[in-house]
């Protein structure tokens, strides 16, 4: 192999063309990926918040339609003698909380409350985790089918004081 002379080198690297990205444009991308996260991750999380609450009133419907069931036992929803009391009961239902055991970690612990002549009820889901913090509060809803939000719930989110506004917005 012969060497070649030294200014044949140097020509024809000056001839490769170059490849790759200056620092400037990679900047430039990762300010653009940025302010486009910056955007899109609110609407994310909120879509993935109004998943896990359409997965709530399923439970909650399944609950409801428990407790008619077993009004339609007993002619009441109260409590009966021994261990089998509606919310003893109640709690030990896969629906008690959401999701059901063993689909992930739980967001919602539902609870029922009887009213004192047992011919009545409220089925509350009290948030857990990852929905500790949702503004929309903790769904209830009654023996009638009346959907409500626990006004405590409420309280420093961007539905303070408006229980109503809550239901309409966030439990449709």
């Amino acid at each position: 192999m012969t060497a070649l002379p030294k200014s044949a080198r140097a020509e024809g690297a000056c001839n490769m063309p170059q490849a790759g990205f200056t620092l400037i444009e990679v900047m430039i991308v990762v300010v653009i990926v940025g302010i486009l996260s910056m955007l899109a991750y609110p609407s994310y999380v909120e879509y993935v918040a109004r998943g896990h609450r359409t997965q709530v009133k399923a439970q909650l419907q399944a609950a409801q339609q428990w407790m008619e069931r077993r009004y339609s036992e007993r002619y009441f929803y109260g409590e009966t003698s021994g261990a089998d009391t509606a919310p003893t009961a109640f709690a030990n239902q896969s629906f008690a909380t959401s999701p059901p055991p063993g689909e992930g970690g739980v967001r919602y612990s539902l609870s029922v409350a009887i009213n004192g002549d047992g011919q009545g009820y409220v089925i509350t889901a009290a948030r857990e985790g990852t929905m500790s913090t949702d503004a929309c509060g903790d769904p209830m809803v009654n023996n009638l089918g009346v959907k409500e939000v626990d006004v405590d719930s409420l309280s420093g989110g961007k539905y303070e004081g408006k229980a109503a506004e809550a239901v309409a917005q966030c439990w449709r």
